[in-house]
């Protein structure tokens, strides 16, 4: 059961991440999609930290059926999100450099936030590069943190 959840909580991020390109990329109104999802996320995070996997099956059952209304809400964006994943891995994996920055920044995320100041007057792309994958970088460990120690204790 607590596998199940894990996978629920990584269904419900990818879930918020679609919902967030319809809502950047689509005419159409997400935002009870978009907030169903955040609650869902705290909801399973504090579930396995209480030990109670049996509402694992509650929040897979909506992120599926989330998913699936995706592309009741505007077909065609939906379409697009997906074949935008494979441009997008492309992208970011093709330069081993910036990969490397990326790593670096995700992973440590300190010190891609303080990458972020040092190289703001010299280099302003790598800079930003560096603090958003900090930021992303912080959510991650927060939320892996908190779903381990839900799991753990």
């Amino acid at each position: 059961m607590a596998a199940l959840s894990v996978i629920t909580l990584v269904l419900l991020v990818f879930m918020l991440i679609f919902y967030a390109y319809l809502a950047n990329y689509s005419e159409h109104d997400v935002s009870f999609f978009l907030s169903v999802g955040l609650i869902l996320i705290v909801m399973n995070l504090c579930t396995n930290a209480s030990g109670t996997f049996g509402l694992s099956w509650l929040y897979l059952v909506v992120a599926v059926l989330f998913l699936g209304l995706g592309f009741a809400v505007d077909r065609h964006e939906a379409t697009e999100f997906y074949k935008s994943i494979g441009p997008w891995f492309k992208a970011t994996f093709s330069d081993a450099a910036l990969l490397g920055w990326k790593a670096l920044s995700l992973i440590v995320f300190p010190a891609g936030i303080a990458c972020y100041f040092a190289m703001y007057k010299g280099k302003p792309a790598l800079a930003r590069t560096c603090g958003k994958c900090g930021i992303w970088g912080l959510i991650l460990w927060a939320v892996v943190l908190w779903a381990i120690l839900g799991l753990a204790l």
